[in-house]
């Protein structure tokens, strides 16, 4: 019986290990692999990669918890655009911070892309005092005490396909653009 919840309390500190605890995405280590793998790759693929522009800004304002939140809402957004626009083979994953990746087909990248855009930018705005997200900006204080305009968080998505390359290790995948 120790063994038995011994390999238990293994696996689930190993599962724990590869996904992201705020999203309940694949992590990091999770997404290196998957990048790996797709250096290896001979067919036609589509890489998205997403981050949330305005996101420190907003975490400095509103706090970690409600950037948590927003995380969250990322993920929501991510899984349910890939439920219905994205096949059974893709993966979504969290790259950390306010980085996700989509490992798709080009022809389906086409579509996830705006729709992705789209629906994030039009929900994010929940996540902002009624008065931000009138304003359509936050003021945050600058270094020298002057307050500054923010722009609201929206998500910015770029694309890499497997015609640009060839590829030979996975920063070529994630820096640039």
């Amino acid at each position: 019986e120790q063994l038995v919840r011994l390999r238990n309390a293994l696996r689930r500190a190993e599962y724990q290990n590869l996904v992201d605890p705020t999203t309940g995405l694949p992590g990091p280590r999770l997404v290196e692999e998957q990048l790996r793998a797709l250096l290896r790759r001979t067919d036609e693929w589509a890489l998205i990669r997403s981050s949330l522009r305005g996101f420190k800004a907003f975490n400095a304002v509103y706090g970690f918890l409600a950037g948590e939140e927003v995380l969250r809402f990322a993920a929501q957004v991510f899984s349910q655009t890939m439920e219905q626009l994205g096949g059974h083979d893709d993966f979504l994953g969290h790259a950390g911070g306010d980085n996700f990746i989509i490992i798709t087909t080009l022809d389906r990248m086409a579509a996830l892309s705006p729709a992705l855009r789209e629906r994030f930018d039009a929900g994010v705005r929940a996540h902002y005092s009624f008065r931000d997200r009138g304003q359509g900006f936050m003021l945050v204080k600058a270094a020298d005490g002057a307050a500054e305009r923010v722009p609201l968080m929206t998500l910015h998505v770029q694309t890499v396909t497997s015609a640009q390359g060839p590829f030979y290790d996975i920063m070529e995948l994630t820096q640039g653009g």
